[in-house]
């Protein structure tokens, strides 16, 4: 059918719902160029709404129809079921960090995909280093932040150590949602506060050797291909410091395997009919 551009902002407007996914600027804005310049042809990819009417796809069109000002010729189908959602992939495809309205949601689904494993939220799919589930469906993600609040709570403190010393994200977040859930939360502000600031600290205080540690190798450690190693060297820092021990040397040796926080070994793995329960974001 024909979309006008008056048609396309009742339906953002209306029938668009807040689970959505963030919309992407750079996405809508190439289609929208591409519709001003008639360049935009009809294809098997169109607009999509469930049996309550709600949008389930086509947002980015939408948009673009409505940026543009231009009427496009789109398939429109209704009545698909809400069981799609998870799965559509679009010109845009749908990531679980596009789903997730909340600030730091780029690592707050990095982590967890990394803590959804570890605690064998989901069947392993395709593992990076043996760690690192890399294909983890959006169901399990967003499963797996529901059953984890605590990566919401602190990615603001893991986004600020990054910031001043380049602990790597995603996995310094799994760590302190772990150690959220031992006798040793109540070190997680300090941990955080010498972490940031790097001042008055003995020379073997773990957190002064983390971040010296980041500081040297920087490069690997804050990128994905130093993922388990950095994990480690974080596990490690910070059992030290929970224990109030000095740290001397620190090194991530292979063969190790994942080193455990230090208070989860009273955890035990999310069980089937514990996920079943928890709510989607």
């Amino acid at each position: 059918m024909i979309i006008t551009p008056h048609m396309a902002d009742l339906w953002l407007t209306h029938c668009n719902p807040e689970h959505n996914r963030v919309l992407s600027d750079t996405v809508y804005e190439r289609y929208a160029r591409a519709m001003a310049r008639g360049e935009w042809r009809t294809t098997h990819q169109g607009i999509a709404f469930d049996t309550t009417g709600k949008l389930l796809d086509g947002q980015h069109r939408l948009k673009a129809i409505k940026l543009s000002n231009v009427s496009v010729e789109m398939l429109v189908i209704p009545n698909c079921l809400v069981e799609t959602f998870d799965v559509l992939d679009a010109g845009h495809r749908r990531q679980a960090a596009q789903l997730l309205k909340i600030p730091h949601r780029v690592i707050v689904a990095a982590a967890a995909r990394i803590i959804g494993q570890l605690y064998k939220m989901w069947d392993p799919v395709t593992l990076f280093d043996g760690f690192y589930d890399t294909k983890a469906t959006t169901s399990d993600i967003l499963r797996a932040v529901a059953a984890w609040p605590e990566l919401v709570n602190l990615a603001p403190l893991a986004a600020a150590s990054y910031r001043a010393a380049g602990i790597n994200q995603p996995t310094h977040l799994v760590v302190l949602a772990q150690a959220a859930r031992t006798e040793y939360a109540d070190r997680i502000e300090d941990w955080a506060n010498g972490l940031i600031s790097g001042a008055n600290m003995d020379q073997k205080d773990p957190r002064l050797v983390l971040r010296n540690r980041f500081f040297r190798d920087r490069v690997l450690l804050g990128t994905s291909a130093g993922r388990k190693s950095s994990y480690n060297l974080i596990a490690k820092s910070w059992n030290s410091w929970a224990q109030g021990k000095l740290l001397g040397t620190l090194k991530s040796l292979d063969g190790e395997g994942v080193i455990p926080v230090i208070g989860t070994e009273k955890f035990r793995p999310l069980q089937p009919e514990d996920v079943s329960r928890i709510d989607g974001i």
